[in-house]
């Protein structure tokens, strides 16, 4: 087994904007605690620098125009066609160096998916700066402008490799499930609150690709206040199943972690216990995976769950020594007394009972509308 963690603290070490939800800094800090807790020791785990992703990659997905757009915004340029491709806004700031910045994010999904595909037999890879899984070929828009996702997916199937795409971030996907919408080698698999009630108002179970890509698109919209336990329920019953029928090379995971309870951004209610369950899963299911981060606005939930992540990826258990020795004032990223995992949580009566019934339905409609064209068991 070969293991990757792609991190530069340079790279990492930039804000987009005062006061703006998405902080980069959240990788230096899950890179300290992994090493606190001594999970880069292993033999088989290296650190790895990122790179830029070359250009003709780039273009594998990006419009030459929309890239030149990026570059302009970082020098402080501002025009038209740089307000219409989405570059500008709130959610999406200019900074300095904004294309060189996202451009080494999205190279670090690059490098990483590039070590594993290298390695005979099993191989991890997780680049917490990257997963943004909704910038589109012409234009930025929910904290995204280079989709490293989408770039690494189509530079896959230009060589003919079939790779599963497992999204478990708070938001849909759209960027990516738009890329492969009508490929038959692109298993897209996405989890996420519902777009009646959050940002990007898509992914619907109805969504299931078109043309040749028909039954290659599964989206699981999920209602507020999904807990760990029907999360779970939803993703056992849906994700092992297709991932067997579809056989894939290997796995790309987007692991946002803003389905986790107090995210500011998002109304699930999630722990990082189910969240590891489901990050462990899908590191079973394959024997290539290059994961990488998402998204996640709760800082200290972002660098305790995807501590647990990395360990969970590599086999590791955390015999955690901190427990109970750190509170108050100078707790640290974990939590008061009690580690890296959370407490539980369970969502009981009429919520939890009505959320039970329509996860049920979205899934009975997946096994009678999708299973079929896979395929799959269910």
């Amino acid at each position: 087994m070969k293991s990757f963690f792609i991190y530069s603290e340079k790279d990492a070490a930039f804000e987009y904007s005062p006061g703006h939800p998405f902080r980069p800094e959240r990788t230096i800090r899950t890179y300290q605690l992994c090493n606190k807790y001594h999970l880069f020791n292993e033999p088989w785990i290296s650190v790895v620098s990122p790179e830029p992703v070359p250009n003709e990659a780039l273009l594998l997905f990006h419009t030459e125009k929309y890239l030149s757009l990026l570059k302009a915004a970082g020098r402080g340029e501002m025009n038209l066609d740089i307000a219409t491709a989405g570059i500008g806004t709130s959610d999406n700031p200019i900074f300095p160096g904004l294309f060189e910045k996202s451009n080494l994010a999205a190279g670090g999904t690059w490098v990483g998916g590039d070590r594993v595909m290298a390695v005979e037999g099993k191989a991890i890879a997780f680049n917490t700066m990257g997963g943004f899984h909704h910038a589109y070929p012409d234009g930025a828009e929910g904290f995204c402008y280079i989709n490293d996702l989408a770039v690494f997916g189509k530079y896959l199937r230009k060589n003919g490799k079939r790779f599963a795409y497992i999204d478990i971030d708070v938001h849909h996907g759209n960027g990516v499930q738009d890329a492969f919408y009508d490929d038959d080698g692109a298993l897209v698999i996405s989890l996420h609150q519902s777009g009646h009630t959050l940002y990007p108002g898509t992914g619907f179970e109805n969504e299931i690709g078109s043309g040749l890509g028909r039954g290659y698109t599964i989206n699981v919209p999920l209602p507020p206040q999904t807990d760990d336990e029907l999360y779970l329920m939803a993703f056992h019953e849906i994700v092992p199943a297709a991932i067997e029928a579809f056989k894939p090379d290997l796995i790309i995971a987007q692991l946002g972690i803003d389905t986790l309870s107090n995210d500011p951004l998002a109304l699930l209610c999630l722990t990082n216990n189910g969240y590891v369950k489901i990050v462990r899963s899908i590191s079973d299911m394959t024997e290539k995976l290059v994961a990488t981060g998402g998204g996640g606005y709760n800082i200290d939930n972002v660098v305790r769950g995807w501590t647990l992540a990395w360990a969970a990826m590599n086999g590791l258990f955390l015999d955690d020594p901190f427990v109970g020795s750190i509170g108050g004032a100078l707790r640290g990223t974990e939590i008061e007394g009690g580690g890296l995992h959370d407490r539980h949580l369970y969502i009981t009566g009429p919520t939890k009972e009505k959320n039970e019934e329509e996860i049920r339905r979205v899934i009975s409609y997946i096994k009678k509308n999708v299973f079929p064209i896979l395929g799959a068991k269910g």
